[in-house]
């Protein structure tokens, strides 16, 4: 290995620092729960959710705000109503790998 080799620039220490926040909000069990059903339909309000997980709106409303922070749902407004889906397929596939490998024997 190059003497460079051994170093690690300031960009990459910044982007290994973004990928560990995002393993953090990935980390909380509410939080997969919301993105695993989110997976399973187009999208879903905060009523929906909190009804189909059992919690508060204000709880889920709470997560969601962190999930959207971190660009892992997205929103989309109908009236009064905000209704969130999945960002993109690259945080399906995560979860999904996710799983793959905890279910693998």
């Amino acid at each position: 290995m190059k003497d460079t080799d051994k170093s690690v620039n300031m960009e990459t220490t910044e982007t290994i620092e973004d990928l560990a926040a995002i393993f953090k909000i990935f980390g909380d069990s509410t939080r997969l729960l919301i993105l695993s059903l989110l997976m399973d339909h187009e999208e879903l309000c905060v009523g929906d959710i909190a009804e189909r997980l059992n919690m508060t709106q204000s709880g889920v409303s709470h997560q969601l705000a962190l999930l959207k922070q971190s660009k892992l749902v997205r929103t989309k407004r109908e009236g009064k109503s905000i209704y969130y889906s999945i960002a993109d397929e690259h945080v399906s596939a995560i979860i999904r790998i996710g799983m793959e490998h905890v279910l693998e024997e």
